[in-house]
């Protein structure tokens, strides 16, 4: 007796055992299936919208980093313009500055030496070399005397301060240079003053 329903016992045991194992089993793949359906779905719906985003950014960036590029190369060459104009505006004041000293020089030079002793003599050919000396470091930089006489009057290179007659120019021709002018390079560093042909 006791042992049928030992039997029974363990029967409905193994079946509520197999019933709770089934189930278990039939969740398990449900989540599985649920799961790989989930993946599925959202491997699908971004890798598509992703793509295109992805191309846009980095053809911003892209664009960006260009833009950059190019608004450096600007820069370097307007400051590379900017030191050009620097340095001859610096230069052309210094060049200025040392046009009265050949002006005295030269002032000097023109003296009478027909009575100079010796000793002076060896002091004016000594003085000579120092301004022949400094004229080949001004030439060197690009600097040249105004050609005048006998040319037609221009404003841009010479500077008028008298009106005289002359047998042997015409009207508005430069007759005489009072002071040297001088260029650098192609520009104007000083205005030659001169004496300009008027005859009525």
């Amino acid at each position: 007796m006791n042992t049928d329903k030992e039997k029974e016992t363990d029967t409905k045991t193994e079946e509520t055992e197999e019933v709770v194992h089934q189930a278990e089993n039939g969740f398990t793949d449900n989540a599985e299936t649920a799961d790989d359906g989930k993946t599925a779905d959202t491997t699908e719906s971004v890798l598509p919208d992703a793509k295109p985003e992805a191309d846009a950014a980095a053809a911003d960036i892209k664009q960006h980093y260009l833009r950059l590029q190019a608004d450096f190369a600007n820069y370097k060459k307007r400051t590379a313009g900017e030191k050009m104009q620097i340095s001859e505006i610096v230069k052309m004041d210094v060049l200025k500055n040392i046009l009265p000293i050949i002006d005295n020089f030269e002032r000097a030079l023109q003296a009478p030496q027909d009575t100079a002793s010796k000793d002076l003599q060896s002091f004016i050919d000594g003085y000579a070399m120092i301004y022949k000396q400094l004229m080949a470091v001004l030439e060197k930089e690009g600097v040249t005397k105004i050609s005048a006489v006998g040319k037609p009057f221009d404003p841009v290179y010479h500077q008028a301060v008298m009106r005289m007659p002359s047998d042997t120019y015409e009207n508005d021709i430069v007759v005489e240079v009072l002071q040297e002018g001088y260029l650098l390079g192609d520009k104007t560093l000083r205005p030659a003053m001169v004496k300009v042909a008027f005859n009525g």
